[in-house]
């Protein structure tokens, strides 16, 4: 049976799942296999978060802060979890809403089905977010009518562009690679307003499960909003569309045929296989892909192996076994990582030390500041939360102007974030874990008696706190200058304590675990 190394081993989950743990590390090294666990993971039934979510009123804490957080940090089914927060930064919908908010059973719906098809192909997982009824009040393909001049309507464009641009081929034309193609102009659109217009005449037509023919209503609460919406072909427009690569639609189809045939054209779209490429490497592996890993990936889109199209669960495995994704950190340090979401850094930190909730926590996993809310306000992240359609940050973007390197997370990592999730895990770390904690408390309390018992022995805190939290990655002068300081701190019992929880907090707020290498 082959061989992992425990940096090897934290490397591979760091990226697969919400943080490696003690048992996790174990785990994998007993599988001996990446590939294996791999197949593993996807064979596991996903953690759900609909079951759990009481009720649909605007109280979002048990979806957002209870229930996600339960599943993320116990759940078994770490991949599909970590693949679900992926795929819902790619296919955003919000509750800031009125109507969303008020709609909080569905959106731990919208969220357990990404879990579910995050594996599956995503020809049917674009079907499915497109008649999520969710996906259709937000981006206002619900109840879109074709046009009626006399009335001054026009069938909605939002959710037209939207899945074009952020959901499956982008604004550009690609190459194999992920690259923009060019021409004298520069990057070639891959579709212009009219291309808009006419998918925004596809997906007309399109109402709540059991509204029937109810279109004006305004009043949508007590409407099913988990079942995927249905025609209602009196508003649908039935001309001919002619969509991407001058694919015609012919004139008098159906809501579903149009639709049907709409998504079949952006499915075989040749921009689809580079961009999700991309968009999941990413948020898994690495902020700044080279053209060949993303080649690689869209090559196994294209086709995995079996002449299928879109098998999420062979790309996913293609991201996270690539040569870059496991040896990247070695072949170009300079270039190869991600800066950490700032709810993974919770999450890794959680995980890592073994946390359990308080005992008046009702198993919710609230951090050091007690409110379940306020860790939204110092992460700037919550599930399914984001400010709008493009996610809490763009993709492409610079810290500065014309940087080379793209640093998406850093777009919310502005300095009151960055000293809040700082001093929470503070808190966290010196006032939380097992050994020092409020008698009776709610907050979530770290395991650290394994640190203790390594801490009489410098290196070798320092050696598993490296291996535990950076993957092997603390630069040299930053282990000597905490090794140093913790040479003054005396060796009896207090000392040895203090010594292990300095190391702890030096390490959890250095950029060496802040950026995953």
């Amino acid at each position: 049976m082959a061989t992992i190394s425990t940096i090897d081993a934290v490397r591979f989950l760091n990226q697969a799942t919400f943080g490696a743990s003690e048992q996790s590390i174990a785990e994998l090294q007993a599988i001996g296999s990446c590939d294996l666990w791999i197949q593993q993971q996807l064979d596991l039934p996903a953690s759900l978060s609909r079951p759990y979510t009481a009720d649909d009123t605007s109280n979002y804490e048990p979806r957002r802060h209870d229930i996600w957080w339960k599943n993320v940090i116990e759940g078994q089914d770490q991949l599909r979890q970590r693949l679900a927060f992926a795929w819902s930064q790619i296919m955003v919908i919000n509750d800031h809403d009125y109507e969303l908010g008020l709609a909080q059973i569905p959106l731990a719906g919208y969220y357990d089905m990404l879990a579910e098809f995050a594996t599956g192909n995503f020809r049917e997982l674009l079907e499915r977010v497109t008649l999520h009824p969710l996906m259709g009040i937000f981006l206002s393909m619900l109840r879109n009518e074709r046009a009626d001049p006399e009335r001054n309507v026009r069938p909605d464009e939002n959710y037209a562009r939207e899945v074009l641009q952020l959901f499956t081929i982008g604004l550009y034309e690609l190459d194999a690679n992920g690259q923009p193609r060019n021409d004298d102009n520069g990057p070639i659109p891959s579709y212009d307003q009219e291309t808009v217009q006419q998918f925004a005449k596809v997906f007309t037509g399109w109402n709540l499960a059991d509204a029937g023919e109810v279109w004006v209503s305004n009043d949508l609460t007590t409407y099913d909003k988990e079942s995927s919406m249905v025609p209602v072909e009196a508003y649908h427009d039935t001309s001919a569309k002619t969509l991407l690569n001058g694919v015609v639609l012919p004139a008098g189809q159906d809501a579903r045929q149009d639709l049907d045939d709409a998504l079949d054209n952006i499915f075989a779209h040749q921009n689809v296989g580079p961009f999700i490429a991309h968009a999941l490497i990413q948020r898994l592996v690495t902020s700044n892909p080279t053209p060949a890993y993303i080649g690689r990936v869209a090559a196994v889109f294209a086709d995995n192996g079996s002449g299928t199209r879109g098998d999420l669960a062979a790309v996913t495995r293609a991201i996270l076994l690539d040569e870059e994704a496991r040896n990247g950190h070695i072949n170009m340090p300079d270039t190869f990582g991600k800066v950490k979401e700032p709810v993974i850094r919770y999450t890794q930190v959680w995980r890592a030390f073994d946390a359990t909730p308080g005992p008046l926590s009702d198993g919710q996993y609230r951090s050091p500041q007690k409110a379940l809310t306020q860790i939204s306000d110092y992460t700037g992240q919550s599930v399914l939360g984001a400010p709008s359609v493009f996610n809490f940050y763009l993709p492409d973007h610079r810290v500065e102007p014309g940087d080379e390197l793209v640093a998406p997370e850093l777009q919310i990592f502005s300095d009151v974030n960055a000293a809040s999730v700082n001093n929470d895990l503070f808190t966290q770390i010196y006032a939380n874990n097992n050994r020092r904690f409020t008698p009776n408390g709610t907050e979530v309390r770290i395991q650290i008696d394994r640190e203790v018992a390594l801490a009489s022995d410098a290196g070798a805190l320092l050696d598993h706190l490296d291996v535990l939290l950076c993957a092997g990655q603390l630069p040299p002068a930053q282990r000597a200058a905490i090794a140093s300081h913790l040479a003054t701190l005396p060796s009896n019992e207090e000392g040895t304590e203090q010594r292990a929880l300095d190391a702890i907090y030096c390490i959890v707020g250095s950029p060496a675990n802040i950026v995953q290498k």
